[in-house]
Parts: structure tokens; sequence; C-alpha cells
């Protein structure tokens, strides 16, 4: 059986992390996760915006990688991603190494990113996709990136970043989730409804 693909996609801040993290723990057999945090290119290879290193441009990723990683599952193929997931890497904060971890296609695989549903290739690889929509105040409170979290990153950065190209994808999203009066509980609850529309994991 073909997997099931589900971008989860919003800004930066939004919680798609904790969603997708607790998604995959909660149905560990059924459910595989992969984030575009591992695609991010070397620091060197990324693209600098006013003298900043900006990892918030597509550029700063390997979106083809990524595509051609979800191809694979999609086919029954296992990938090998390095990755800096919490869950399957714990030393990375101390390390900051990525390892290598080989990941299953499993019946439903979330595509985990805020930009996802930037890139055409990915997108048209995905059978639905889910938007977290949350104002940016909230969401740069709660940024868990603090290397970046400075005023100087945020105003020349995350913003002109999220509006260019986070934003305008929103319109390809199949569902977009208002999470501004929801807690972690009832996202979780709305997402599940609408993956069990596709495939029964309850």
């Amino acid at each position: 059986m073909k997997p099931i693909f589900i971008g989860i996609t919003g800004g930066s801040g939004a919680g798609k992390s904790t969603l997708c993290n607790a998604l995959k723990n909660k149905y560990p057999d059924k459910i595989e996760l992969i984030q575009l945090d591992d695609y991010f290119k070397p620091s060197a290879d990324k693209p600098h915006i006013e003298g900043i290193r900006n990892s918030d441009h597509p550029d700063a990723l390997y979106l083809d990688k990524l595509a051609d990683d979800i191809e694979k599952l999609s086919k029954g193929t296992p990938v090998i991603i390095n990755t800096k997931n919490e869950y399957l890497n714990p030393e990375y904060e101390k390390t900051k190494e990525k390892i290598p971890i080989e990941f299953q296609p499993k019946p439903i695989i979330l595509v985990e990113g805020f930009l996802v549903l930037h890139n055409e290739r990915v997108r048209k690889l995905l059978d639905t996709s889910i938007f977290l929509d949350e104002e940016h105040e909230t969401r740069w409170d709660r940024r868990v990136h603090l290397a970046n979290k400075n005023k100087e990153y945020e105003q020349k950065v995350i913003i002109p970043m999220h509006n260019q190209y986070v934003e305008p994808a929103k319109q390809h999203a199949k569902h977009v989730i208002n999470i501004s009066n929801l807690n972690k509980k009832q996202v979780l609850e709305k997402v599940e409804e609408i993956i069990n529309n596709l495939y029964l994991i309850k």
C-alpha cells in the first residue's frame, strides 16, 4: 500500500514539530515523520540578506533532496536521512552533529516544515496538507531557534521571508487551522480528525 503523505506547515514557532512528534509518538507503527530541518544546507552554503546568514530562504535548503526522498518512500523504499530530531538524536544539542537514521515507508508519512508548500515538486507529492495559522508575535515568542532569536534577525529575515514565501503558500493548503485559541491537545485532535478521513489511525 502506498503511504499517505501529509504536509504539516506554517510559520516558524507555530508548533509544527510539537504536533508531529506527538502524532508519531502516539502512533509509532502507523506514522513516520520527515522534517524539513534535516535538509538545511551547511551554513557556508546558505544565502545572505543584508550581511546576515539567511536560514529562512528556500535556497538554504536541499528541497530537491526532500522531494527525492518522498518519491523513494512512495515506492516503498526506505531512505537514510541525517537527522537532528530530538527523539532520534537526543545528543544533538550537545554535539550539533546530525546522525544517519533509516526512515521506513509507513502508512502515513508526515512531511513537516515551514516551506513544505512553497516548493511545487514537494507540494505535488503530498496527498493533503495542513497549515497551522498563528500571528507572528505569538510564533516569535515561542521560537525555539534561540541562536537566531534577536531583533535584527526577526526584522530583516524572519518577517520578510515569512511574508514572501510562507504566507503565500497558505493558499495551497488543503486545511488551514487557526490555532490562536487552541491548546496543544485541541490542535492534535483536529489534525487526527483530518488524518482519519484519509486513513483510520484510531
